[in-house]
């Protein structure tokens, strides 16, 4: 009977799956140097996004809601220094995030995913007027040299805790 009840044991450990968490795919940026300087970037260069423990959503302190966030961040690194209120140039626009230690996990997806959606618009679209081909469908060299013009530059706020 042991026998029997171990090669059961055995079995249901061996067929069983096991749920695996899974978080956001990103690649982090190495580790800085210590004698480097810390750049100064302009507050115009700077789009700031807050979310609050409630959820509840801030443009550049304005309440603002989830479906505004592409279309602010596309018209923040397409400004060239056009509208005062934008990043003077997309190789130095800024989009930061800062969020409450009780915002959900599913908004904070939804705000990143909104922004990393304006990147890829914008790509998209350059990569059409220069190439006439989707920024997926492009070579790496191209690739480059339109992550170079919009470079995807995303900080993270230390949470705030209230």
């Amino acid at each position: 009977m042991a026998d029997i009840a171990f090669l059961l044991l055995i079995f249901f450990l061996v067929t069983t799956t096991m749920e695996s968490m899974y978080g956001v795919s990103r690649k982090l940026p190495p580790p800085p140097d210590p004698d480097q300087e810390i750049p100064i970037v302009k507050d115009r260069n700077i789009l700031e996004i807050l979310i609050n423990r409630n959820d509840q959503l801030m443009i550049e302190d304005r309440p603002a809601d989830f479906s505004e966030i592409k279309d602010e961040v596309i018209k923040h690194i397409t400004n060239f220094g056009k509208n005062p209120k934008y990043a003077d140039n997309p190789e130095k626009a800024v989009v930061n995030i800062t969020h409450d230690r009780g915002t959900s996990y599913k908004t904070y997806i939804t705000v990143y995913n909104e922004i990393l959606h304006a990147y890829n618009e914008v790509r998209n679209k350059e990569a059409m007027q220069r190439y006439g081909k989707p920024f997926d469908k492009l070579s790496k060299e191209q690739q480059d040299e339109i992550k170079k013009k919009f470079p995807q530059i995303i900080a993270e706020a230390t949470p705030k805790t209230r």
